[in-house]
């Protein structure tokens, strides 16, 4: 029998839910139940437990802290998450750093205590067939670089509120580090001094790859993080990004300053295609005059100004022609042509083809 902590500061919600369910029937057996998350973590010092399901939203310590918290003192405890309120962005949360599960109360007014039960039981056995003994790394396993470990001021967890790693996010979706050994050097050190967890360092890359392959689409097989588990491998990944952009650049007479303002124009571009884009403007916006801003986008890209988003505007329409059947002067107005004669005319020179002919051929029709 797994022995099954529930922590819930509704009492009434919490007698109901163990009343309720048939746990002797999948192996389980309740053998605590406290209201807030203090005393969920002083049941656990002093009784085994091998699943812990808890509610999110409680006084004194929310569901997110106790699961930080028992994660670290009982690395092997498995935990599954209450969710009477559909909180299902703190659940995805919770899921992210080690859930296995979450329960919603849908699931329990639908009669389906069985299969919840059963779900968590198989969730459980091929947790420990993946990973053993243990239910996933621990932060010394995941920073094992003894380098970096000791060159890291960190003594014990550290935590880090959504707006701090909001802005370390934003810090790592910018290119500067990319070009910039110093900014690479202080990232990489923050992030050691963050000491945040596997799941969240994933979420974080996750989030920075979808902003560097919308500049850098010709690095994307280098993007690929399948296999990444400690900071030594991201750290080694973000190694090899940095060589791919230094040996697409270090022929170009630029400092990284320079190189990471073009970058900068390049996602402006990009995110506002459908829009009006001149040169001065842009040119303005990253603090360039319009003359040099132009040779130095021509040398960086390998593009003029013109060429670079007229490339993006017809590559934006194929996509959008194959994708939809919406009609060619929609896809010219959201590829940034709102005359779709001009449209159809530069559509056709670049491709030889006019919008609705390339549609049908694109999609295979007769």
């Amino acid at each position: 029998m797994l022995n099954v902590l529930v922590v819930d500061d509704d009492h009434l919600v919490r007698t109901g839910f163990i009343t309720i369910m048939p746990w002797s029937r999948h192996g389980l057996r309740v053998v605590g139940d406290v209201n807030n998350g203090e005393k969920a973590l002083a049941f656990l010092r002093d009784n085994p437990v091998d699943l812990l399901i808890t509610d999110l939203s409680m006084p004194v310590m929310s569901g997110i802290e106790l699961m930080r918290q028992a994660r670290r003192l009982l690395p092997r405890l498995r935990m599954v998450v209450l969710t009477f309120h559909h909180e299902f962005e703190y659940a995805q949360e919770a899921i992210r750093l080690g859930a296995l599960d979450y329960i919603t109360k849908v699931e329990l007014e639908e009669d389906r205590m069985d299969e919840v039960l059963q779900r968590i039981v198989l969730r459980i056995a091929e947790d420990e067939q993946t990973s053993g003994a243990g239910s996933g790394p621990a932060a010394d396993d995941f920073y094992e670089d003894p380098a970096a470990l000791a060159a890291s001021p960190w003594k014990g967890p550290v935590e880090t509120g959504k707006k701090e790693l909001q802005t370390l996010k934003e810090k790592w979706c910018s290119f500067d580090w990319m070009v910039d050994d110093e900014r690479f050097a202080l990232l990489l050190g923050e992030m050691l001094e963050r000491r945040l967890t596997p799941e969240r360092v994933e979420m974080l890359f996750e989030a920075a790859v979808s902003q560097w392959e919308r500049i850098l689409p010709e690095l994307q097989p280098y993007m690929e993080m399948e296999g990444l588990h400690t900071w030594q491998q991201w750290t080694e990944w973000l190694k090899r990004l940095r060589l791919m952009v230094s040996e697409s650049t270090q022929t170009l007479p630029y400092s990284s300053e320079v190189v990471n303002c073009i970058m900068k124009a390049q996602a402006h571009i990009r995110d506002h295609l459908e829009e009006e884009l001149q040169m001065p403007q842009i040119a303005r916006m990253v603090g360039m005059s319009r003359s040099y801003f132009s040779r130095c986008f021509h040398d960086i890209s390998g593009f003029t100004f013109n060429d670079y988003i007229r490339d993006l505007r017809i590559g934006r329409a194929k996509a959008l022609l194959v994708q939809t059947d919406k009609s060619v002067g929609w896809i010219a107005a959201q590829s940034g042509y709102p005359n779709v004669k001009y449209f159809s005319k530069v559509f056709r020179g670049a491709t030889g083809l006019l919008p609705s002919l390339y549609r049908k051929e694109a999609k295979g029709q007769k």
